[in-house]
């Protein structure tokens, strides 16, 4: 009987060090919760709650401290759970039956505002949203309510800043942030496909649509200047380009747009030093070497050659490099490279009407005339006005011995507004005249 007793007192102290151990955990795991709300690490806090709960479910002030976080962190679910447990648990506090009162508020509003919102009444939904959002500025589904409503009744800017605050609130669910990426993608998107029908105009309003929804998004900028560029106003361009670089110091594909504006304005120097920033941020970009090589061919040939040979090693399908190449060596009559590198550019821009020329006149050059012949014929073929081509048709046609074609393409040359190609077309045509006398 004596034995029995002592078994029981020792069960009853390993039970009650059992209680104090799982007591003193949970406090001080709601100490070290409430430390990481105070410091904003909401997410720590979660954790140090959720492992008080495992500690002793039993604890009213714990299911009530996570019932809070828990609607900061977006869960009316899990607030109206571990709420409705501290409640059992002790009824009388009042903090709790007050904090329940505003949750049944907030979860009423909130299924009022999905049934408007069901009911397609967008704008109706997005007044009831707000009215949440001003009694509780941190319950992230309210934001994305607002959001879906405002988007709906096509105010989409607002509806990007409702996204925007959504995400801010709770960066962990995934729907906030897509929402605000597709609210802002859909108009880019727009101004793409008009910008593939060259409406331009059109297309900048699209592009300045996802800029006023998201100003960080710097594609819309590159893509509105290169609209302004095609409708004759680089400087608007320029702008619109150092708008995007303001956002993204090290966005090349813009560098290199502005560097190549700056270049069609004979501003070199300004090109110059806009490429060598550009590959200063990516010494892998071939376009950069490119552009850098353009402004150098003008005096400084030997640097320009190094230059798009670098461009070639970095990317050997940049045709625009192997162009710039073939020019430069035909111009110094080193027509064996002159014709590798343009014959690589003509395969590779088989639709360029200038490249399948200047291979031509490489050809023509080396008396290689039926070679010539092709090349002149692909780039007529491809503009049926362009007086060089047909000039460097006639020369391989009279090669060949082809009079009749040969007369054929000089008279088509004739036709062109080169004055000095309508002066030697003619000259070839009066030799023609006279050696068939």
């Amino acid at each position: 009987m004596r034995y029995r007793y002592r078994e029981y007192l020792v069960v009853m102290a390993v039970s009650l060090a059992t209680v104090l151990g799982a007591f003193q955990n949970s406090a001080d795991l709601l100490t070290q919760a409430r430390a990481a709300i105070k410091a904003g690490d909401l997410a720590a806090a979660e954790v140090h709650l959720k492992s008080a709960v495992d500690a002793d479910d039993a604890n009213a002030e714990v299911h009530f401290e996570l019932s809070r976080l828990l609607l900061d962190r977006d869960n009316l679910k899990g607030t109206q759970t571990h709420l409705k447990k501290a409640i059992e648990l002790d009824g009388r506090n009042q903090d709790y039956r007050d904090f329940a009162e505003k949750v049944s508020v907030i979860s009423s509003a909130m299924s009022q505002a999905s049934r408007t919102f069901d009911e397609q009444e967008y704008e109706k939904a997005a007044g009831e949203y707000e009215g949440i959002i001003t009694k509780y500025p941190r319950f992230a589904s309210a934001y994305y309510g607002l959001g879906l409503s405002l988007m709906k009744a096509s105010m989409l800017k607002g509806a990007a800043d409702a996204f925007r605050n959504a995400a801010e609130l709770n960066p962990e669910d995934q729907r906030y942030s897509m929402a605000l990426r597709k609210l802002v993608a859909d108009q880019y998107n727009e101004g793409n496909r008009r910008y593939n029908t060259r409406d331009w105009e059109a297309a900048i309003e699209s592009y300045v649509s996802a800029i006023d929804l998201d100003p960080t998004f710097v594609q819309a900028y590159y893509r509105q200047a290169r609209c302004e560029r095609n409708l004759g106003d680089p400087e608007a361009a320029l702008e619109t380009l150092d708008r995007a670089l303001a956002v993204r110091p090290d966005y090349v594909t813009a560098i290199i747009e502005k560097g190549n504006i700056l270049r069609s304005q004979s501003r070199g120097p300004e090109a110059e030093e806009t490429y060598r920033m550009a590959i200063a941020f990516d010494a892998t970009s071939s376009d950069a070497y490119v552009g850098l090589g353009a402004v150098l061919r003008t005096d400084q040939r030997d640097e320009a050659i190094r230059t798009f040979e670098m461009a070639i090693s970095l990317n050997p399908k940049n045709s625009t490099a192997h162009e710039y190449l073939g020019e430069i060596y035909s111009d110094q009559e080193n027509w064996k490279k002159a014709l590798d590198h343009l014959s690589t550019a003509s395969k590779l821009k088989p639709k360029d009407y200038r490249t399948h020329w200047r291979l031509s006149v490489a050809y023509n050059a080396t008396d290689k005339s039926e070679d010539a012949r092709q090349s002149a014929r692909k780039s007529v073929n491809l503009k049926k006005t362009f007086e060089y081509g047909w000039y460097e048709l006639g020369i391989a046609e009279k090669a060949l011995g082809n009079r009749q074609a040969a007369i054929e393409a000089f008279k088509n040359a004739e036709k062109g507004r080169d004055g000095a190609i309508r002066k030697t077309a003619r000259y070839e045509l009066q030799q023609l005249d006279a050696s068939s006398q």
